[in-house]
């Protein structure tokens, strides 16, 4: 058989191939050729190339499909990137504000400390903290795997409770994270907190501590003479400390005449 009806008959069986394991047969029937003498080297590498073009699909390269969303709730919107140095001094300032023991403390990074710090606000003024992992990590300064980060890890040493929340057909709610550390709880008890939840206090609570200030209070009295009832009102400008001042000699002799 000559070396021209042997390219053509590889040519042709080439072309009719499906699939590429029967390229690879016939790419490695044309190179036993080559050795047996009955192709030439240019004969072999022209075949072997038009098997190795066959192989690449005529379309091009397949494109990717995009993945299909199935949840039924919209998917989670990406956190904004928050301004880093801003952020940065908010996590230090919190992590530096003693919010647990230093025994405790020691067990966390600094951006776990900061989070840390905001739940224990939230439990000091609330009892509980039922904030999102969102906002506990805008107001921390830090990112959401850090919040999680930080919560697995206080479970883990049995520092709080975390309680799940699931609705079933809808979103979960927040969980709900109670401290239930003795050694923690004493030390809230004991100072402030550096995160503060917003809200005002009702007047009731508010007291006034401007020492520029007196208090002033009225003494109603009632003193029996002749039958009579007679009622008389002083009124003494009390120093926030409790002392009298401002009452004349006078009018103590007044009160004493009546």
């Amino acid at each position: 058989m000559s070396a021209v009806v042997v390219v053509e008959t590889f040519r042709v069986a080439i072309g009719q191939a499906n699939g590429g394991a029967e390229l690879d047969r016939l790419t490695a029937a044309i190179w036993r050729q080559n050795l047996a003498g009955a192709l030439s080297d240019d004969d072999a590498n022209g075949l072997a190339i038009l098997a190795s073009a066959r192989r690449k699909p005529a379309e091009g390269p397949r494109q990717a499909s995009a993945p299909v969303n199935l949840s039924r709730f919209k998917p989670r919107r990406r956190q904004a990137a928050p301004d880093r140095e801003v952020a940065r001094r908010r996590r230090r300032g919190l992590a530096r504000s003693a919010p647990m023991p230093a025994a405790l403390a020691s067990c966390f990074t600094e951006s776990e400390s900061a989070v840390l710090a905001i739940v224990a606000g939230e439990v000091k003024h609330h009892g509980t903290c039922e904030l999102p992992i969102d906002q506990m990590a805008a107001l921390a300064g830090v990112c959401r795997t850090s919040v999680q980060n930080a919560l697995h890890e206080a479970r883990r040493l049995g520092l709080i409770r975390v309680m799940h929340r699931p609705q079933r057909g809808r979103k979960h709610l927040p969980n709900v994270v109670e401290i239930v550390s003795p050694e923690w709880r004493a030390w809230l008890k004991r100072g402030p907190t550096a995160h503060r939840p917003i809200g005002s206090k009702s007047s009731a609570q508010v007291k006034n501590l401007s020492p520029t200030k007196s208090t002033e209070r009225t003494l109603r009295g009632r003193d029996l003479v002749g039958g009579d009832v007679a009622q008389y009102s002083v009124t003494l400008a009390r120093h926030p400390s409790g002392d009298a001042t401002g009452l004349r000699d006078d009018d103590i002799s007044r009160c004493d005449s009546n």
